[in-house]
Parts: structure tokens; sequence; C-alpha cells
């Protein structure tokens, strides 16, 4: 169901995107969810930014983290697996939608950098391909401690 959720929460913003040649539109103060919902018709986050960590990256970012625990995965379990690092690649997306972007600069970079390790852990995944998967813990977390340093009030560098 998260999975389905996540698919079409993506599509929607996809569709809502400007296109091509055009800026994307300004985003709003910094810690506002909803910021600029005027600037996508139609885009309103469901949750909270707080909330979009807590139940989508964190979850899906741990299945990653502790991949090795379970290397050898039935066909259900590597089916689920896959689904859940389509969604940590897609929660960066949501992340950078203009309701949501706490700027264009610095948190874009660090949603991208979720996003590429998302994106590369899918494929991964698809292959099934557990030392891979294990190879992207350095990225996850450098990705995950970028935004939370720069964007996480009282957070430091572990």
């Amino acid at each position: 169901m998260r999975t389905l959720t996540t698919f079409l929460l993506s599509t929607a913003l996809l569709a809502q995107a400007p296109s091509a040649g055009q800026p994307p539109a300004a985003s709003g103060s910094p810690g506002s969810d909803a910021q600029n919902s005027s600037d996508v018709p139609g885009l309103k986050s469901t949750v909270s930014m707080s909330e979009l960590m807590l139940e989508m990256v964190f979850p899906t970012s741990n299945d990653l983290f502790y991949v090795g625990r379970n290397e050898n995965r039935t066909d259900k379990e590597w089916l689920d697996f896959r689904r859940e690092m389509l969604t940590l690649a897609e929660s960066a997306n949501l992340m950078m939608a203009p309701n949501r972007a706490r700027d264009k600069d610095r948190w874009m970079r660090d949603a991208k950098l979720l996003r590429d390790v998302g994106e590369k852990a899918y494929k991964l995944a698809k292959a099934r391909d557990v030392a891979g998967l294990k190879g992207l813990n350095d990225e996850l977390y450098e990705s995950c401690q970028s935004c939370h340093e720069h964007y996480r009030p009282g957070y430091t560098r572990r």
C-alpha cells in the first residue's frame, strides 16, 4: 500500500512539473510544508516533513543500511525490498517538490544524493546484488548526514 501511495504521489508530481525550458517555481520560507502550494495546482502535502521522514525515508533507508541481515531472501522478500528501494528513491522527489523544498541549492543537492542512492539501490535490488547494496552504505550515510547537518536543528555530525 505504501508503494502504491508513493507511486501515485510521484506520478502526480511529474504530471504537475513545469515543462522543459520553464524555470521551477520559487520556494517559500524554510520549514513550511504548506509553502507555495499554489505554484503547482493541486499539489498538497499529506504529511509534515517529519512524518515523511519517519514514515518513508527512515524505514526504507534502514532496510538498505541493514540489507546484510537477510542475504537469503525469498522471491517475495526481494520484490518487497525492491519496492522499498523505489520508495526510497521516490521519497527524494517528494522532498524536492516546490511545497517541500527548503531552498534551491543545498536542499536540492542533498535530496538528489538520496535519490541517486535510491535509484542505485533499486537497480541492485532488481539484480539481487547484496554486495552492491552493502556498498551503498557510505553514500546513503552521507546523504542523510549532509541534509540533517544543514536542516535539522540541533543535529551534529557523528
